[in-house]
């Protein structure tokens, strides 16, 4: 009777195993492409283990099979159908990208090596992965928590006088020329300000600046939040000597507050503080391609999406009530752009920019890695000459092509670049289209595998 009991419950723990993953990413890293390609990779590898060789439960033989399910709540289903549909057409192209909150439910039926469960009669379980895939802005929004007006205001005032983003805020920081933070208040201006401070951070996200630091987030990706709300209509003025209610300082901090309050903390209260685990895919090429003040603004997007997951008594645990998240990958994406030699030094990079900011995150006991990984591998490597010199290159078909092309498209350096790397423009990396994939064996992909084992595969034991 004891053992009977023992062994029903066992079978109601494993059926009960739950991990909620998270998935984001900096501005134009591939995050609906990678939801994708997780999602239709567990989907195969019942059938077609040696899709994912560096999954434990799949290397071993014991993944049976996966099967999707909507997910709970009110939140939308992530639109798995239709980006599979684009992934794998003809011709082959990238979904469309998702600019607000989605989830999806993958439960994975598993042989577990677990003695207690084998020996209780639960020789299978089945662990439900509940993704969420949100925007990466929303996680940049987090510091503000914890920032007062002043302070955000003096932080971003100096990003925005600073190039590249100096020449798009050139109308912006004309008009706030002519306000005295320090007066009353008139509405109409302090909405003109607004205005005119939304549009310029909508041009650097969307425009080709290679910019990935955009604050307050909701205003370049508002979810359900409509582009001309006035919870959003909040923009940094300069500090007041005497800053009276009333005063356009003081109306403008009320404004910040409040978005805060009811657009940035219902967010991390009811969704972030949930997750057991997290990957935040960067497009480390990107940042390259375009230069230095891009690499560097990479840094600084990089540093505000850590300090969202410092659980010290100086960070923001208390106010967060029991935020859970055990660990955080980084992905540099888009890795099958370079060839295959290049991947050491594209992970130690990326790597690099995480331990530097992200000590005080470990030292809380929230475990960090970073990988280089391609959601669904477009090119091959390939032997060619360079100016009678036998170099690695990639072939595949660049966007804006009608065919293949063999390139080679520059090496990473293993560490942050200097001075000269940035003068001789050795960074030329193109993006690619997806290459055809024909039956239904899973994705082509580089790095998948890896993040699995890392982000979900402790449950899977």
């Amino acid at each position: 009777m004891v053992l009977d009991t023992a062994r029903a419950l066992a079978r109601r723990v494993g059926e009960r195993n739950v991990v909620r993953l998270a998935v984001t990413g900096l501005r134009r890293c591939g995050k609906t492409v990678f939801t994708t390609a997780f999602i239709d990779d567990l989907l195969c590898a019942g059938q077609w283990p040696e899709l994912l060789p560096f999954l434990d439960v799949a290397a071993r033989g014991d993944l049976i099979a996966a099967e999707t399910f909507a997910p709970e709540g009110d939140i939308p289903a992530f639109p798995y159908v239709e980006s599979i549909g684009a992934i794998r057409g003809d011709p082959a192209g990238w979904p469309k990208a998702t600019e607000r909150l989605h989830g999806l439910r993958v439960s994975i039926r598993y042989r577990t090596r677990n003695r207690v469960a084998r020996l209780l009669g639960s020789a299978t379980r089945v662990l439900t992965v509940e993704l969420v895939d949100y925007p990466g802005e929303w996680l940049l929004d987090l510091p503000l928590l914890a920032k007062s007006y002043t302070d955000w205001s003096r932080e971003t005032l100096g990003m925005t006088r600073a190039m590249p983003r100096a020449v798009r805020f050139e109308r912006w920081l004309t008009f706030l020329a002519g306000i005295d933070p320090g007066a009353p208040a008139v509405t109409a201006t302090l909405d003109e300000a607004a205005r005119l401070y939304a549009s310029a951070l909508r041009d650097c996200a969307t425009s080709d600046t290679g910019l990935f630091l955009h604050q307050p987030a909701r205003i370049v990706s508002p979810g359900t939040f409509a582009p001309d709300d006035p919870l959003l209509a909040v923009c940094p003025l300069p500090p007041a000597p005497s800053a009276a209610p009333g005063s356009f300082h003081a109306v403008m901090a009320e404004r910040y507050a409040a978005y805060c309050e009811q657009v940035v903390a219902p967010f991390y209260r009811d969704h972030f503080r949930r997750f057991d685990a997290q990957i935040v895919l960067v497009d480390v090429l990107g940042a390259l391609r375009h230069g230095q003040a891009s690499f560097d603004d990479m840094r600084a997007a990089i540093g505000a999406v850590l300090q969202s997951f410092d659980y010290g008594r100086t960070g923001l645990r208390a106010w967060l009530e029991g935020a859970r998240t055990e660990r955080v990958l980084f992905a540099a994406t888009k890795a099958d752009h370079v060839s295959s030699n290049q991947h050491p030094n594209l992970r130690r990079l990326l790597e690099e920019v995480v331990v530097r900011e992200g000590n005080r995150i470990r030292f809380r006991g929230v475990a960090t890695k970073a990988i280089a990984l391609s959601s669904v591998r477009c090119t091959e490597d390939v032997l060619g000459e360079v100016q009678g010199q036998t170099l690695s290159m990639v072939r595949g078909l660049p966007v804006g092509r009608t065919t293949q092309t063999a390139l080679f498209p520059g090496e990473i350096p293993a560490h942050f670049p200097g001075p000269q790397d940035w003068r001789d423009g050795r960074f030329r990396f193109l993006d690619f289209l997806p290459a055809p994939v024909t039956g239904n064996r899973g994705l082509p992909h580089i790095g998948i595998d890896e993040a699995m084992d890392y982000l979900i595969g402790p449950r899977l034991g």
